[in-house]
């Protein structure tokens, strides 16, 4: 005869531990190595051909801490995370590129290999 584990979720307890500040602090952790890797992947212009802002994309990059309100069986709850975020006036075009900037795609890639090296 086996007997079966069975497992009961508190989530109350649950909830309240997804806003101690131990999982802010470890959702920013994340998203600093997420932003050291964006660095590195991000475009450098060369001053010598007339670019202004060589260098400017690449440290642009921040780290902010973000409260999100996450419905849960009908209810807002509060949880703890972080976002990446570049704050360059043309961050939007080197994303998603125009006609005369091609299309990087810098923080879909820096996701792209956050969620490789995470998988098992």
């Amino acid at each position: 005869m086996t007997s079966h584990s069975k497992y009961t979720g508190n989530y109350r307890g649950i909830g309240k531990l997804f806003t101690r500040p131990g999982i802010q602090r470890a959702c920013r952790n994340a998203a600093v190595d997420m932003k050291h890797l964006a660095e590195s992947l991000a475009p450098h212009g060369d001053p010598a051909d007339g670019d202004r802002h060589s260098g400017l994309y690449a440290s642009s990059f921040d780290v902010v801490p973000v409260w999100r309100n996450i419905k849960w069986k009908g209810q807002s709850r509060w949880r703890a995370s972080a976002r990446l975020i570049n704050t360059a006036p043309y961050a939007w075009r080197v994303e998603h590129g125009d006609g005369r900037v091609p299309r990087y795609a810098v923080l879909q890639r820096t996701i792209d290999a956050a969620k490789a090296a995470h998988r098992a």
